[in-house]
């Protein structure tokens, strides 16, 4: 499990706080979270980041926008209750769930 983010995200407590819970959630409550600092935009487009926080399981971005050029900014996710710094909680359950029935959860 990897968090990436760019320097002073205001949403990465946050977005390591939900994945706490959703761990929790589905019974991973070992489960690390290695967190990234993605510092320049050629880091961006090496790691295909498409903005901060970024949670990547097994090293996919279940979120992830079809088509998004990488970029070096700030993230939002579209939620039922409008524009978020992080996906909701339950998606991030389901992400989890539909990534362990495939394979084990990496610890990185």
């Amino acid at each position: 499990m990897e968090l990436l983010v760019v320097p002073d995200c205001p949403n990465e407590s946050v977005a390591l706080s939900l994945l706490r819970v959703a761990f929790d959630r589905v019974g991973l409550t070992a489960q690390s979270v290695r967190t990234t600092l993605i510092a320049s935009q050629e880091q961006a487009q090496d790691r295909g980041f498409v903005g901060s926080p970024t949670i990547l399981i097994n090293g996919i971005d279940p979120f992830g926008p079809a088509g998004q050029s990488p970029a070096y900014a700030c993230r939002v996710y579209a939620t039922p209750a409008g524009l978020s710094g992080v996906p909701p909680v339950d998606d991030v359950i389901s992400a989890l769930t539909a990534a362990s029935d495939l394979e084990p959860i990496s610890p990185e």
